[in-house]
C-alpha cells in the first residue's frame, strides 16, 4: 500500500535499547497501516527486545483502534519483542473496559519512566547482602577473624 506524504506518521525512535513509538495522531486505517509497517521495519533493523507504545497523546481510543494496536503488539511479539503500552488516560481506560475491549495479557505502564523500568534488569538492593556473601567457609582463615 502506498502512503501519500499527507498521511501523518507515528514518531518511532530507539531509546535505551527499546523502540519507542509516540502516537500523537488520530488513528485511522491508513495511519495504522503505515505505523505497523514502520514499527516492524524498525524492530527488524534494531533487533530490540522491547517496544513502548506511548499513547499519552490520545484523548480517545475506540475499541477498533485498540484492537488494531493489540494486533500490532502481537506482531511485535512474533518478532521477539515484548510491548508495553504507556500513558493510557483514565477516560480511555474506562471506555475500553466498558466496551469490553480485550485486555488479557496486556502490559501497561502509567508513563514512559514506568514503561522503561519494565525493560531494565532488577538491581539488587545494596543494603541486602548476597546469600553467599556472609556464609562462612571453614577453610577460610580470615573467617575466624570475622567471628572474633
Amino acid at each position: 500500500m502506498a502512503f501519500s506524504s499527507d498521511t501523518p506518521g507515528v514518531a518511532i525512535q530507539l531509546s535505551r535499547g527499546v523502540v519507542v513509538a509516540s502516537i500523537q495522531v488520530d488513528l485511522d486505517d491508513e495511519v495504522l497501516a503505515r505505523f505497523r509497517g514502520d514499527l516492524l521495519d524498525r524492530l527488524r533493523e534494531s533487533g530490540s527486545p522491547g517496544v513502548i507504545l506511548d499513547v499519552s497523546g490520545l484523548e480517545t481510543l475506540d475499541p477498533e483502534e485498540f484492537a488494531a494496536l493489540r494486533q500490532i503488539t502481537t506482531m511485535a511479539r512474533l518478532m521477539g519483542a515484548e510491548t508495553v503500552i504507556a500513558g493510557l488516560r483514565p477516560g480511555v481506560v474506562s471506555s475500553l473496559i466498558t466496551a469490553g475491549a480485550d485486555i488479557d495479557g496486556l502490559r501497561a505502564a502509567v508513563d514512559l519512566d514506568a514503561a522503561f523500568a519494565e525493560f531494565e534488569p532488577e538491581v539488587p538492593d545494596e543494603d541486602e547482602p548476597d546469600e553467599d556473601e556472609d556464609a562462612l567457609d571453614p577453610n577460610d582463615e580470615s573467617a575466624s577473624e570475622r567471628i572474633e
